[in-house]
């Protein structure tokens, strides 16, 4: 069975992830903050397609509460040089192997990437989408929950 809209939430919140540097985070840090968690690899083509539209977003709504996390399934030594590479802003956080549980219970249960959720102020899911999120659209939506 799917996870509803709460409990994908929860499970987000609930994880505590390192960064490639082995830095542990906890995601609860971003309760009350309008959140878009995005499940990537390096090697995941569709992944790299939407990055730079994210990294524009976050500039644009950086003063407005709303943080943009990356979950790299992926080994951390090849996310460091990528996320240099790429100029990412925004946290991004490695998962490995073990994301993909996290991503079930994010409620992306045949674990395609990229896989993106959107989660509002309040903590509850607005969007998900499997496959690339055009910048455009993801910033209709995060335009709507301001």
């Amino acid at each position: 069975s799917q996870p509803g809209p709460d409990e994908r939430a929860e499970a987000i919140f609930a994880a505590h992830l390192p960064d490639h540097t082995g830095k542990d985070h906890d995601l609860a840090r971003y309760r009350g903050k309008v959140l878009v968690v995005n499940f990537w690899a390096t090697w995941c083509a569709p992944c790299v397609e939407e990055m730079p539209g994210f990294i524009r977003l976050q500039d644009k709504y950086r003063d407005r509460n709303v943080v943009f996390v990356g979950v790299a399934l992926d080994d951390p030594d090849s996310v460091g040089p990528f996320m240099q590479k790429m100029g990412v802003s925004y946290p991004v956080l490695t998962a490995e192997a073990a994301g993909y549980e996290l991503l079930k219970a994010a409620g992306d249960s045949k674990g395609v990437m990229p896989y993106t959720l959107l989660i509002d102020r309040s903590g509850a899911v607005a969007q998900t989408r499997s496959g690339i999120f055009r910048e455009s659209e993801l910033d209709q939506a995060l335009a709507s929950l301001m």
